[in-house]
């Protein structure tokens, strides 16, 4: 398996990962693991061929096929065919990077993508419709952007991925045509990000939805309602999926037992913890230990 990751400024507000990775393994049915996450992510198929699972439903993919997967939407790839090799590229980005207070150009309207969806709505982008060939011109662009690392090349990427979603929204009838859903304020936008930096810093601690509120300057039911229509998730769904992507770090680089790990990722006995990661991974904790 040849792998690649290029993750662009993953300590600022805007956080961003490129992932670029090239598998290749025998054919046949795989391991049914449906996982979640609380990035948003553009699936691009190079090579191969097989079936995805997302949220239940089958697709078949082959070469060129996209699918737009929002956050915390369960999926895996449940087949593959074993004559052709298998060739993924992998775009996810937390829904910050779009509605974020600190980007000048963001347009919340282009999370509609991901969360007003409509009836007729596939995770799969139409093959029939030319803007998928555009579309995947500008995700190609991206990974040369990774790979070839010139000057500017994170800004360039970020460039694309926006004219990417652009692309999408006005070539797709996949979104409700409800107006103002995400009319939110500047100021609780900047509330909900500074709740997101101050969980992702305290995940080992016993958060509480009250502490975590304050933080974003808002009482708990309003916070509730304004946390989920951003990121798709409850506030404690996305503290549960933070905790466990911990977990999984420290499983992969530490010699620390399973007991002392869910401690560190704020689980307080071994039960929750494993229940948690087998739901949001789909495997259970040891199939992580070197």
């Amino acid at each position: 398996m040849i792998f690649q990751k290029t993750v662009l400024r993953a300590d600022k507000p805007e956080k961003f990962s490129l992932t670029t990775s090239k598998k290749e393994i025998a054919g046949g049915s795989r391991e049914f693991r449906l996982h979640r996450h609380a990035e948003f992510e553009i699936a691009m198929i190079k090579s191969g061929g097989g079936t995805y699972d997302i949220r239940g439903n089958e697709y078949g993919f082959s070469e060129g096929d996209i699918f737009i997967i929002s956050s915390n939407e369960l999926h895996c790839i449940t087949y593959m065919c074993p004559d052709r090799e298998f060739h993924l590229m992998n775009i996810q980005f937390e829904p910050r990077f779009i509605w974020s207070a600190e980007n000048s150009w963001s347009d919340i309207s282009l999370l509609k993508i991901f969360f007003e969806r409509n009836e007729i709505f596939e995770n799969r982008l139409s093959r029939e419709n030319p803007a998928t060939a555009e579309v995947r011109e500008l995700l190609l662009e991206m990974e040369r952007e990774a790979q070839e690392k010139r000057q500017q090349y994170e800004l360039m990427i970020r460039m694309l991925l926006i004219k990417a979603l652009i692309t999408i929204s006005r070539s797709y009838d996949y979104t409700k045509n409800e107006k103002g859903a995400f009319d939110i304020s500047e100021q609780a936008l900047g509330g909900i990000e500074h709740s997101i930096l101050f969980i992702n810093r305290n995940l080992e601690n016993s958060l509480t939805l009250d502490e975590v509120a304050r933080e974003a300057n808002m009482n708990r039911s309003y916070f509730c309602t304004v946390f989920k229509r951003l990121n798709g998730m409850s506030p404690w769904e996305y503290i549960t999926i933070k905790r466990i992507e911990k977990a999984v770090d420290l499983l992969k680089t530490t010699d620390s037992t399973m007991i002392e790990i869910a401690g560190m990722c704020g689980f307080n006995n071994t039960s929750n913890f494993n229940r948690a990661f087998k739901k949001v991974t789909g495997r259970i904790p040891k199939h992580y230990r070197k």
